[in-house]
């Protein structure tokens, strides 16, 4: 499975105008690729946070057919108190669109494009997105789902400057692990419930893991050693020890629903209420 749904902002909305390019001599225009790529790279835009938007569906079609009865479950009107878990949530719901095109859910596709408008106000980018996301809304209420995708994969060069003008490192990449977390969710129920060797091997992405992990380890202590952080970093780094058990041969069907109850316990961790502390209030 190729960085599945790992970029929020990739999916749905992320949309902002193309900048304008004004005339340049040749070494302007390489000084400033050359200082793209470095701010790309410290904000944590890569081929991980930001793959092919055409790769991402194509990933998504091993994992049909998609469990429209899990995405309807979300909560749209959630919001968060804190901007750690606004990120994850923020990419969570990107992955809940990616879905819904694929299912050509055309109520959902809506939902979600006003939840992450909701979700991007409070990131501070609301008005950078608004523009292309008003337009998903438009096509998605068409049914127009070739349009839709070529919509998305069009917006790709405009989801890496969006991140890039964010200047806030640890927000692009816990959006983008909010997104692949969703994902991995799903990949892993999808599979469960419909067991192969071939959709299993999808799910084991090492790499992936690995960086993410890395990611969760260089959060600002104060984050890091918060309740809802150690509950997902310690989850992953379980999964990740299970996914690895297998050596060179896909996770066995046990080894996936492991992995899936894992999953849903992080994505359920995600979505949960925290205090101040970043403490996970119980639910009585």
């Amino acid at each position: 499975m190729r960085p599945f749904l790992l970029t929020a902002l990739a999916a749905v909305v992320a949309f902002a105008p193309a900048r304008a390019q004004e005339e340049a001599s040749p070494e302007e225009v390489e000084k400033e690729a050359k200082l793209d790529d470095y701010a790309r790279e410290e904000l944590g835009v890569n081929e991980l946070t930001t793959p092919s938007i055409q790769g991402l569906f194509n990933d998504l079609e091993a994992f049909k057919p998609v469990p429209i009865s899990l995405i309807e479950k979300t909560n749209f009107d959630r919001t968060y108190n804190n901007r750690f878990q606004t990120s994850l949530n923020f990419g969570a719901l990107i992955c809940d669109g990616f879905f819904a095109v694929v299912a050509e859910q055309r109520g959902l596709v809506e939902k979600v494009g006003r939840s992450l408008l909701r979700q991007a106000k409070s990131l501070a980018v609301g008005q950078t997105l608004s523009t292309h996301a008003n337009s998903l809304l438009e096509i998605g209420q068409r049914g127009d789902w070739t349009e839709l995708k070529l919509e998305l994969i069009k917006t790709q060069e405009d989801v890496e400057d969006a991140m890039i003008e964010l200047r806030d490192e640890e927000m692009a990449h816990m959006v983008s692990l909010g997104g692949w977390l969703r994902g991995f969710e799903v990949g892993c129920i999808v599979t469960a419930d419909n067991y192969t060797p071939q959709r299993a091997a999808g799910l084991k992405r090492l790499d992936v893991m690995d960086y993410y992990l890395d990611r969760l380890s260089t959060l600002n202590p104060r984050l890091k050693n918060t309740e809802l952080c150690t509950a997902i970093t310690s989850r992953l780094q379980t999964i990740r020890a299970i996914a690895d058990e297998s050596g060179a041969s896909p996770p066995t069907e046990q080894d996936v629903k492991r992995m899936r109850d894992l999953a849903i316990e992080i994505n359920d961790a995600m979505s949960a209420r925290v205090d101040e502390s970043g403490q996970i209030i119980k639910s009585e």
